[in-house]
């Protein structure tokens, strides 16, 4: 959804798994352009270590959402979060869960490595409301890496096309 989210924070956070390597960066976004959100938005954006993940944006509203469908008044799991993807990839809702517990969202569970407990989101909310009224727009990473990747392949296919016409006159 280009333009459709202003990025207003950009951080990382360590993995879930106690046996995992490497960290996660996420994003923050608005879908407002003035001091009041409409609603907020997260996506995982690097995974330092290497492995599939979705970039997809995933709206705060949908993941207390699925929170509050679960029942989950006490500990969950980050699967409850799998259908809020439209890539079904394994690690999407870990690592979601990973960036919620970054933000103090979610909180851990003693001696339950991977449950959780909704925490306290106004502090949250707070915080990201002062980004959008100090007017913070950060660059989508994602957006400029794509448009390098279509960069790279419109010259790939403009050369194999020079190249086709160049065999086809001999």
């Amino acid at each position: 959804m280009p333009n459709a989210f202003r990025i207003i924070k950009k951080s990382t956070a360590p993995k879930l798994s106690p046996t995992a390597t490497g960290a996660l960066t996420y994003h923050v976004a608005s879908d407002a352009p003035d001091a009041t959100p409409q609603s907020t938005y997260l996506r995982i954006t690097a995974n330092s270590a290497g492995g599939f993940f979705s970039n997809e944006w995933i709206c705060l509203d949908d993941i207390l959402n699925a929170i509050t469908a679960n029942d989950s008044d006490t500990t969950f799991k980050a699967i409850i979060f799998k259908h809020l993807y439209k890539s079904k990839g394994a690690n999407n809702h870990g690592f979601l869960a990973a960036a919620l517990r970054a933000e103090k969202i979610l909180l851990p569970v003693d001696k339950k490595v991977m449950s959780h407990t909704l925490g306290d989101t106004e502090p949250f909310l707070k915080a990201m409301q002062k980004l959008i009224k100090d007017k913070i727009d950060l660059e989508d990473d994602v957006a400029a890496e794509e448009a390098i990747k279509e960069a790279k392949r419109t010259e790939m296919i403009n050369k194999m096309k020079k190249a086709h016409k160049a065999n086809s006159k001999k």
